[in-house]
């Protein structure tokens, strides 16, 4: 119970910090539509993602954070 709060907590922070509603979030995320996800943000987040993005290696870093780890499972499980 406590890991669904801190994801849903994570996923209100990361709405608010993209401009994007939760719902939105959720269906670009699971869509796999990264310009979606970032198209509100602003040009520094916009530069520092499409960065990591095009750098396999902190691709690979950021897909292996805790975090990030997180995400995807609640993405499999649908919540």
């Amino acid at each position: 119970m406590a890991d669904n709060k801190n994801m849903q907590d994570m996923l209100k922070q990361m709405s608010q910090q993209l401009n994007l509603s939760e719902n939105e979030l959720k269906s670009a995320a699971k869509k796999g539509n990264a310009n979606s996800i970032f198209k509100n943000a602003d040009s520094k987040t916009q530069k520092t993602v499409e960065e990591i993005l095009n750098d396999p290696q902190k691709t690979k870093e950021l897909l292996e954070s805790p975090q990030a780890k997180a995400i995807i499972e609640m993405l499999r499980k649908g919540k």
